[in-house]
């Protein structure tokens, strides 16, 4: 079974889509029985969201990287 450390980088560096399919039956095992995984994941995926969401609009780079700021930390303290 994988650990949280080997499902926090995999996570942070994006290599869940490199994963054979034992490797992700495993992965998917552990975020459901792990809370803290499992709240990792949602929280990378939500910053994600946000970042692809923001970089889509069409405000100076200054401006955008305050909206970012407000977004990820409102999205934070949501979680």
């Amino acid at each position: 079974m994988m650990k949280c450390r080997e499902i926090s980088r995999l996570v942070a560096m994006d290599g869940i889509r490199e994963l054979g399919f034992r490797q992700r039956l495993e992965l998917r095992l552990h975020v459901f029985m792990c809370r803290h995984c499992r709240r990792y994941l949602q929280q990378i995926r939500s910053l994600g969201r946000g970042a692809r969401r923001l970089a889509h609009r069409d405000t100076p780079p200054h401006q955008r990287l305050r909206e970012i700021e407000r977004d990820i930390l409102d999205q934070v303290r949501d979680d």
